[in-house]
């Protein structure tokens, strides 16, 4: 399930329920559907999904910096170099 908006969210029952949504083709909100968590776990559900995300971006930090430390190459892989043509001159 694709979450990129929170449209709503209420706690009855003692369940914590997410309407989430999405974009679609049209650029226009769609629901995608109902996260539901039991109330005394939600605590427990928002600290694991934390937990998931920064060791996620820790995890993107590294392969950006790994990226980083790769040095340039030029287009190609080769060198940049002028050509150098010889002419004759006829005496």
């Amino acid at each position: 399930m694709l979450i990129e908006k929170v449209n709503s969210a209420s706690f009855a029952n003692g369940i914590l329920r997410l309407q989430v949504a999405t974009t679609n083709g049209r650029g226009e909100w769609i629901e995608t559907g109902t996260i539901e968590i039991p109330g005394a776990l939600v605590a427990s559900v928002i600290s694991q999904i934390s937990v998931a995300a920064n060791d996620i971006s820790g995890q993107l930090t590294q392969i950006n910096e790994e990226k980083t430390d790769i040095p340039d190459i030029k287009e190609n892989g080769a060198e940049n170099k002028t050509k150098k043509t010889k002419t004759k001159d006829k005496n």
